[in-house]
C-alpha cells in the first residue's frame, strides 16, 4: 500500500511538473509575413507609407510594442529609421498590420529596405523578399550645334535625359518665339524603359524663323515604370537670328544695351522660376522672370571669353566665371531664393548660358497674375515678399510683450511674498524680545 501511494505521488508530481513546464514555455513569437508600400512609386521628395503584416507564431497571445523600419544602406529616406508604436494584442497563430507613415524619399532610384525590428528582434523579410520603392526623378540638358543662324538656316538641338529611378520619358520641343520650326518632325519623342542612372538623347533639326531670335523649350516628362508617379524638367534655349529684320523701335531699345532698366515691352520673359531653366544671353541682354509671382530682371553684360557681369533688378551686380554658382536673395529678406550657374560662354558670339534653379517653391503672391506694373514697382526696390519681416516683427513684439507682463507678475508676487516674510520675521522678533522681559 505504501508503494502504491509512492507511485501515485510520483505520477501526480510528474503531471504537475509537466503542466508547470508547459505553462512556463507558453509565449508569443512574432515575424513579418508580408510588406507593401502605398503608392508603390513616388517622385523625389514624395511622401508614402508602408504596411507590414506581422504573425504571432507563439503559443500565447502577445503584442509588439514598437516596430522600426530601416532603409537599405543607400540611405534614400529622409530619416535613418521609422519607429511605429503598436501594442495590439495578437492571439497565437493570428496576424496584425503595422503601418509606417510619413516616409519621405530624398534619393532617386529603385530603393529597398534592410530590416524591421520587432521590439528587440531583427526581421529581414523586406530584404529577403527584395521589396522596392521606385523613386523617380528626371534631368534634361540641351546642346545646340550653333548659337546663331540666318533666316531659314538650320541647326540641330539635342536633349539629353538622365533618369532617376525606373521611368518612361516623353521629350517635347516647344517653340516659344521667333517663328522657328521643326518641319515634318514629331514635337514629342518617347524613351521607354529607362533604368536608374540611364542617359539617352534625342535630336531635332530646327529651322530659323523670320521674326527674331528663336527661343524654344524642351521638356522631359517622366512617368514611373508602374505608371503611378510623375516628374518633369525643362530647359529654355535661344538661337540668335543674324539677319532678321529689326524695327526702328526695337533697334533703339537694343542700342540702349538694357543697362538703363528701361526696354518696356521689348524685355523678354522666361516666366516663373519653379524648376531649373536654362537661357542663353547675348551681351547686354536683359530678360525678366518671376519668382513667387513677383517680377525681377536680370542683365548679362561685359561678356568675355570666361566671365560676365550679372545685374539683378538694376542694382545688385556681381561677376561670374564659367562654372561659378551663386545663391541669390531676390527680395533682401535674408533667405536665398534662386541659384544661378554660369554654364558656358560661346567664344565666338560671346553669348552666355545661365541656369536658374529655385532653392524652394514659393507661394504665388497675388495669385500669380503677372501684372507688368508690379515688375516696374519691384525693380531696384526688392519689395517682393516684403510682408515677411513685418510678420516676424509683429510676432517678436507679441513675445516680448508677454515676457514683460510675465516678469511684472513675477516681480509683484515675489515682492508680496518678501513683505509677508518680513512681517513674520518682525512678529517672531517682537515675541522674542517680550519673552526676555
Amino acid at each position: 500500500m505504501k508503494i502504491n501511494k509512492t507511485i501515485i505521488a510520483t505520477i501526480v508530481l510528474l503531471i504537475a511538473l509537466a503542466l508547470g513546464i508547459n505553462l512556463v514555455s507558453a509565449a508569443a513569437s512574432f515575424s513579418v509575413t508580408g510588406f507593401s508600400c502605398t503608392p508603390s512609386e513616388v517622385a523625389i521628395n514624395g511622401v508614402f507609407s508602408c504596411t507590414a503584416t506581422v504573425r504571432n507564431n507563439g503559443d500565447a497571445s502577445g503584442s509588439v510594442s514598437t516596430a522600426t523600419l530601416y532603409p537599405d544602406n543607400s540611405n534614400w529616406l529622409e530619416n535613418s529609421n521609422y519607429p511605429q508604436s503598436s501594442g495590439t494584442s495578437v492571439s497565437a497563430g493570428q496576424t496584425a498590420e503595422i503601418t509606417f507613415t510619413g516616409l519621405r524619399a530624398t534619393k532617386a532610384g529603385n530603393n529597398g529596405f534592410s530590416r524591421i525590428m520587432l521590439d528587440s528582434v531583427t526581421d529581414t523579410y523586406v530584404a529577403d523578399n527584395n521589396v522596392k520603392e521606385n523613386v523617380i526623378n528626371v534631368l534634361v540638358t540641351v546642346s545646340n550645334s550653333a548659337s546663331s543662324a540666318a533666316m531659314s538656316g538650320t541647326w540641330t538641338s539635342s536633349a539629353e535625359v538622365t533618369s532617376g529611378g525606373n521611368t518612361d520619358v516623353v521629350l517635347t520641343f516647344t517653340s516659344v518665339s521667333g517663328g522657328c520650326t521643326i518641319t515634318n518632325q514629331d514635337s514629342s519623342k518617347t524613351i521607354s524603359g529607362m533604368q536608374d542612372g540611364n542617359k539617352q538623347s534625342r535630336t531635332w533639326t530646327v529651322t530659323q524663323g523670320t521674326s527674331g531670335n528663336c527661343v524654344f523649350t524642351i521638356t522631359a516628362a517622366a512617368t514611373g515604370s508602374g505608371g503611378v508617379a510623375t516628374k518633369s524638367d525643362s530647359v529654355t534655349s535661344s538661337i540668335t537670328c543674324t539677319d532678321c529684320p529689326v524695327t526702328s523701335s526695337s533697334s533703339s531699345s537694343s542700342s540702349a544695351g538694357g543697362a538703363s532698366g528701361g526696354g518696356g515691352g521689348s524685355t523678354k520673359s522666361i516666366g516663373e522660376i519653379n524648376t531649373s531653366i536654362q537661357y542663353e544671353f547675348g551681351n547686354n541682354e536683359k530678360v525678366k522672370f518671376s519668382f513667387g509671382g513677383i517680377f525681377y530682371t536680370i542683365l548679362v553684360s561685359n561678356v568675355t571669353e570666361t566671365t560676365a557681369i550679372i545685374t539683378i533688378n538694376g542694382s545688385n551686380s556681381f561677376s561670374m566665371s564659367v562654372g561659378d554658382k551663386k545663391d541669390i536673395d531676390l527680395d533682401s529678406d535674408g533667405r536665398n531664393d534662386i541659384n544661378l550657374r554660369l554654364k558656358s560662354i560661346n567664344l565666338i558670339s560671346k553669348r552666355a548660358i545661365l541656369i536658374f534653379t529655385p532653392l524652394y517653391i514659393p507661394a504665388i503672391i497675388g495669385g500669380g497674375s503677372g501684372d507688368e506694373n508690379q515688375q516696374a514697382d519691384n525693380e531696384g526696390s526688392g519689395s517682393g515678399g516684403g510682408t515677411g519681416p513685418l510678420i516676424i516683427s509683429t510676432t517678436a513684439l507679441v513675445i516680448v510683450s508677454l515676457l514683460v507682463i510675465a516678469a511684472a507678475i513675477a516681480v509683484y508676487y515675489l515682492r508680496k511674498k518678501y513683505k509677508k516674510h518680513l512681517f513674520r520675521r518682525s512678529v517672531r522678533l517682537k515675541g522674542f524680545k517680550s519673552s526676555k522681559f
